[in-house]
């Protein structure tokens, strides 16, 4: 007699999305909670807390636990941390009490010069507490400013990485920098320091008395040492967003956000001989603007870009036949870089990114190709995270046809490092020929209790000029990554067509099938 299992639709259903819900919605660890408070008065930003009355009623964050070099342990030296904010700053005041303060170490007095040999402080804001997205500051004992946006939950990144970034795609985009305050003094009982950011920098929700996840870092440089508010393993670091704490009665500002940036060049050129004299004159106009849509709705506008203030490119020297990876650092294209990138990245740079900003501006050769204008829409609109880009450059004879560039960014983000996305791109060339590529590709992220992620992306262009057919446009990746105290584990396989061609994108290289397998040992 045979026996038959039967089970109910409706049930199975309900099983199935218990389980997967179970498996997205597996909250923070963090049991750290603390509050803002309205400022009574306006701090002055000099470094001295302890002689300033604004932060006298603010009680003081005093809990902090060890990652190194005993971890689980309690901090050995005294840190104080305060928040308060007025209606348009949001301040942090640290006070880094120091048992030996001839001790103090400072290595670095450059922007965003790397914070884990030095004594120094920092802290991470997750605005939207997705668990997801946040925005990192800090300083050391002579008062740098250190600041970077994180995205993918920050997965995949140590926050120690150095102004030579690996681009966006690794989730810490170093290359950032906002509008903010920081000063710092060393004194006997150690240094102090005090940030104020206005929140016009940041992005947020446009509801009232809000929360935002938070967490606070120091270094002691002497001790090798490295404290939290609310813990992290020895495994991760503090843009583990997942493990931050949570900061209460945040009452945000809802004005909206502008900012103009014109410009103007003028050169004239007067040469005079025995025969004649002759004068050249040459003049340029150009604008940006910013404008906050809404506190989480950014569009950033230029026309008749200019790019000379631009931090120059760190030197590299290419010992193989691939190409060289150097990041974006024009300012227009910095702001959520990161919800842009779809690809293969590696702790040394991407091997693929769909769409690669430096792309526009840039000639074949190299050539600086001028850019005639553009709009660029990034942030949250409806639950989905979104980005929006058009640009047009001018045609430089013997070069480049005018081209108009265009991308389309939708990504949902769910708890626990989860997310799925889509991306478009397209060139248009605007010369008799009419020619284009599109390329597109979806990807995903799947996060598995708190030390298993499940990352992947598939890819597919139109071919190069000439060949027929797209059988070996596409490319696509899949990963499974686990880290726990004593091992991080990777696995991947990936594989990319020899007719593989996102023309706004990055492709080290093309036609291969590439398996890594990967153990560390803590």
């Amino acid at each position: 007699m045979k026996k038959y299992i039967c089970i109910k639709f409706p049930q199975s259903i309900s099983l199935i999305i218990f389980l997967f819900s179970s498996i997205i919605y597996s909250s923070s660890n963090s049991d750290r909670f603390t509050k803002a408070y309205q400022a009574e008065s306006t701090p002055i930003i000099d470094g001295d807390i302890l002689n300033d009355p604004a932060w006298v009623s603010i009680p003081a964050i005093k809990t902090f636990t060890q990652k190194s070099p005993d971890e689980g342990q309690i901090a050995t030296e005294i840190t104080e941390v305060r928040v308060m904010y007025s209606d348009k700053i949001f301040y942090v005041s640290v006070v880094c009490y120091d048992s030996s303060p001839e001790g103090i170490v400072t290595t670095d007095t450059r922007r965003d010069a790397p914070l884990n040999n030095t004594d120094s402080f920092m802290f991470i804001l997750d605005t939207f507490k997705d668990q997801q997205n946040g925005y990192v500051f800090g300083t050391n004992a002579v008062g740098i400013e250190y600041d970077a946006q994180v995205s993918k939950g920050g997965e995949m990144m140590s926050i120690s990485s150095s102004r030579q970034s690996v681009g966006t795609g690794a989730a810490f985009n170093i290359n950032w920098d906002a509008v903010w305050d920081v000063e710092a003094q060393v004194g006997e009982y150690g240094w102090s320091a005090e940030f104020a950011i206005p929140f016009k920098t940041l992005r947020y929700a446009s509801k009232k008395n809000q929360e935002w996840g938070i967490n606070f870092q120091r270094t002691i440089a002497r001790k090798k040492e490295v404290v939290y508010w609310s813990p992290i393993p020895r495994q991760f670091s503090l843009n583990r967003l997942l493990l931050a704490g949570t900061i209460q009665d945040i009452n945000v500002p809802s004005t909206k956000n502008l900012k103009i940036m014109p410009y103007g060049l003028g050169q004239q050129n007067k040469v005079i001989n025995q025969e004649k004299s002759s004068t050249d004159k040459a003049n340029d106009l150009g604008i940006d603007a910013k404008l906050g849509l809404t506190s989480s709705l950014t569009l950033d506008m230029t026309y008749n870009t200019d790019f000379a203030q631009v931090e120059v490119d760190e030197q590299q020297i290419n010992l193989d036949r691939y190409s060289l990876f150097f990041p974006e650092k024009r300012t227009f294209f910095l702001e959520n870089a990161g919800l842009f990138s779809v690809g293969e990245n590696t702790y040394y740079g991407p091997d693929i990114e769909i769409f690669f900003s430096r792309r526009i501006g840039i000639g074949a050769g190299g050539e600086q190709v001028p850019i005639l204008g553009g709009g660029r829409l990034t942030g949250t609109l409806a639950g989905m995270k979104m980005g929006m880009l058009s640009m047009r450059t001018k045609a430089v004879e013997d070069v480049t046809n005018s081209n108009n560039y265009s991308v389309f960014r939708l990504k949902k983000e769910l708890p626990n490092r989860t997310s799925f996305g889509f991306i478009t791109t397209d060139r248009t060339g605007l010369g008799d020929d009419g020619y284009s590529n599109r390329a597109y590709a979806i990807d995903g992220a799947l996060g598995i209790g708190e030390a298993t992620q499940l990352i992947g992306f598939a890819a597919k262009t139109d071919p190069p000029l000439g060949i027929e057919g797209d059988a070996g446009s596409y490319a696509y990746m899949l990963e499974a990554n686990r880290n726990t105290q004593a091992f991080t584990t990777q696995i991947r396989y990936s594989e990319v067509g020899q007719d593989f061609n996102p023309e706004i994108g990055y492709v080290k290289r093309l036609g291969y099938k590439k398996v890594l397998f990967r153990i560390l040992n803590r």
